[in-house]
């Protein structure tokens, strides 16, 4: 009898599933000269963060850094992340570099833009061989998270961080008080949106996104509205990097709770570290 209860007691701790904390995070400093985009500090984020989240219980932490970081390496290691996520695990996907908008072409944004992250080998303008075939935006965005979601379940949790930029102009009428050259000169993305040139039929290619699934709660936070420029952050070091990202930092150091940190950025918690642009406001969705 004993023998069969111990059997039994095997058995059920066997199929017992531990939750795993899990991070993809993904920082570009240095673009092709050929892309047209300018040196940020994107990999420097990568190094700021990576041994934080493994101390802080992180034991899944895969990172792509410049060259490594392109289109098609982020997707497929998205899709790699969803294939190996159970139910109940912790994800936290984080993109550093510049960020664009691309005209929409399915009519579902109401500004009439797309908002697309530039991997390494996404170009800044419209090319004869480049047509914006290795920007990514998020319409395709979308089915990769919604995998993720759906696999970690309602006791799941996911926090999407996007420390770019997607500017539509609208900045340039504001006065930007920023002393610092450094600073000024470090905005992640650029105000021109791609332009098609006609050819759309790439972007017209990629299905219309559909509404998240149930499953785990998704929170994604970005470093500024859509008509707003994303700064670096200059600490007193010396040393550049994302202000989404440094703030994530100073979140990290105190906790690795993502509940917490949605807190933080709905209650605006973080304007009292001055780590943001005055002109600058993070965003931040829900979706359950």
């Amino acid at each position: 009898m004993k023998r069969s209860l111990t059997c039994l007691l095997l058995c059920v701790i066997s199929t017992i599933t531990v939750a795993t904390n899990r991070a993809f995070i993904v920082g570009i400093g240095t673009y092709p000269k050929a892309t047209g985009w300018k040196p940020i500090h994107g990999d420097a984020d990568v190094a700021l963060l990576q041994p934080l989240l493994k101390q802080k219980g992180f034991t899944d932490v895969v990172t792509l850094v410049n060259e490594h970081a392109t289109k098609q390496a982020i997707v497929n290691g998205l899709k790699a992340l969803a294939t190996r996520c159970n139910a109940g695990d912790k994800v936290l996907f984080h993109f550093s570099g510049h960020g664009q908008p691309v005209m929409d072409v399915h009519a579902d944004e109401s500004n009439g833009y797309d908002e697309a992250m530039v991997p390494y080998d996404a170009c800044k303008q419209n090319t004869k061989t480049y047509v914006g075939q290795h920007h990514l935006i998020d319409d395709e965005l979308n089915p990769l998270l919604n995998a993720i979601k759906k696999k970690l379940g309602a006791s799941g949790e996911m926090f999407i961080a996007i420390d770019a930029c997607y500017s539509k102009g609208m900045e340039r009428g504001e006065d930007v008080d920023i002393d610092d050259i450094d600073i000024l000169n470090s905005a992640r993305g650029t105000d021109k949106a791609f332009q098609t040139k006609g050819n759309t039929r790439y972007f017209k290619s990629i299905p219309k996104p559909k509404a998240f699934d149930k499953g785990a709660t998704l929170t994604i936070v970005s470093a500024c509205q859509d008509t707003e420029r994303n700064y670096e952050y200059k600490t007193s070091m010396g040393k550049m990097y994302g202000s989404l990202t440094y703030y994530l930092y100073t979140l990290l150091l105190q906790s690795a709770d993502f509940a917490t940190w949605t807190a933080a950025f709905q209650s605006q918690a973080y304007r009292k570290h001055r780590i943001f642009q005055p002109m600058q406001h993070p965003s931040i969705v829900t979706y359950k």
